[in-house]
């Protein structure tokens, strides 16, 4: 094997796969990048058995074939190597990465070794902007749980129904949804993708372009013109979350996103440790929503911002680090809380959605005194 590429494309690749490597020590291999030259280009490949992520960069293959070594070491020397080509080769089950005046040789482990990445060749296809589906994800994601007792709820549920693809996350505290519409598809699928697979798709996506999506049996696939995700699917059942949201709610606070987290965020440094309770009172004819938390060793504290309320008046108790969670992925300068009662949940959605985000509402239940 031996082929020539730029220094920076060669990084570029390397880190695009490396990030899920070396997270187990049971197989040292998965500590490894696969390399695969061949005429049309050079190919990356690294998994961790629950994701497998390829792909291609430009060069010129001299000699073709395949090798695995250590991600770290070789993400590392790459990343110090300067600007220009690089060469790499295999010389006696040793990998030879030089480049302007540096030269190394590296130890690594047979390709023939190396997990096959399988493919999603059979299943429901679709295709949407890529920073749609990034948008998407980054409003859901974070609401996912990371109790593993309860499987179901790791990892984000996508439901394709209507032409329309919705993304939802819960913890069983509150709950994350966005909806993106398709035009490529009339199919339906529901499925639970795992947590760690998307925040690392978030991570590598581009920003522009198109994604093309295939969900099969017991997989969903992501690619691009040049990389392609595979992760494996959640088995069980997403919670029923639809019959939660209530339909009607007693009291609507309209205020702007800023001022509303600049409050809770104040107001937060005297809530009780662990708990993380503050509590929000609304009240008809007033202009301003009042949020309060106490704790016995540090003190008290009260703040207030402004707001166009209406409805029933209404004092209620959130986590304040699920409410600042919802309002960061908001995506709206003004945003709507609407309630009933202290005892049913809050729901957030932005006051004037923006045409190019996905559709957005967030649901926090209230601390119970």
């Amino acid at each position: 094997m031996q082929f020539t590429c730029t220094q920076e494309n060669f990084l570029r690749g390397l880190q695009s796969v490396s990030h899920i490597t070396g997270r187990t020590s049971t197989l040292p291999i998965l500590k490894n990048i696969l390399m695969v030259a061949e005429k049309d280009g050079i190919t990356l490949v690294s998994t961790n058995l629950e994701l497998g992520i390829t792909t291609k960069i430009r060069g010129k293959v001299d000699a073709p074939g395949s090798f695995t070594v250590q991600a770290r070491v070789l993400v590392d020397y790459v990343s110090l190597l300067p600007a220009g080509n690089v060469v790499v080769s295999l010389e006696n089950n040793e990998l030879h990465v030089g480049g302007n005046g540096s030269k190394t040789s590296m130890k690594g482990l047979s390709a023939e070794d190396f997990p096959v990445i399988p493919k999603v060749q059979d299943g429901v296809r679709f295709s949407l902007p890529v920073q749609s589906l990034k948008a998407a994800l980054s409003k859901t994601v974070f609401a996912v749980a990371t109790d593993e007792s309860r499987p179901e709820i790791n990892g984000v549920l996508l439901q394709l129904i209507n032409q329309t693809l919705t993304f939802a996350a819960t913890d069983s505290y509150r709950l994350a949804e966005a909806q993106v519409p398709l035009a490529t598809t009339k199919d339906e699928q529901r499925v639970i993708v795992p947590s760690r697979s998307l925040l690392e798709l978030i991570r590598i996506l581009p920003d522009t372009g198109e994604v093309g999506v295939v969900v099969g049996e017991n997989q969903v696939g992501f690619s691009t013109d040049d990389l392609e995700i595979v992760s494996r699917l959640i088995e069980g059942q997403f919670p029923d979350y639809q019959q939660i949201i209530p339909a009607n709610f007693a009291t609507q606070v309209t205020t702007g996103v800023e001022g509303f987290a600049k409050t809770v965020r104040q107001v937060s440094l005297f809530c009780r440790s662990g708990i993380n309770d503050v509590t929000l009172t609304a009240a008809p004819g007033a202009d301003r929503v009042t949020v309060t938390a106490a704790n016995a060793q540090v003190g008290t504290g009260e703040a207030s911002f402004p707001a166009a309320i209406s409805g029933g008046e209404v004092s209620i108790v959130f986590n304040w680090r699920f409410l600042l969670d919802g309002l960061q992925a908001i995506g709206s300068d003004e945003v709507e809380l609407r309630l009933n009662d202290e005892k049913g949940p809050g729901l957030l959605v932005p006051k004037a959605p923006d045409k190019v985000q996905p559709a957005f509402r967030y649901l926090v239940m209230p601390i119970r005194q």
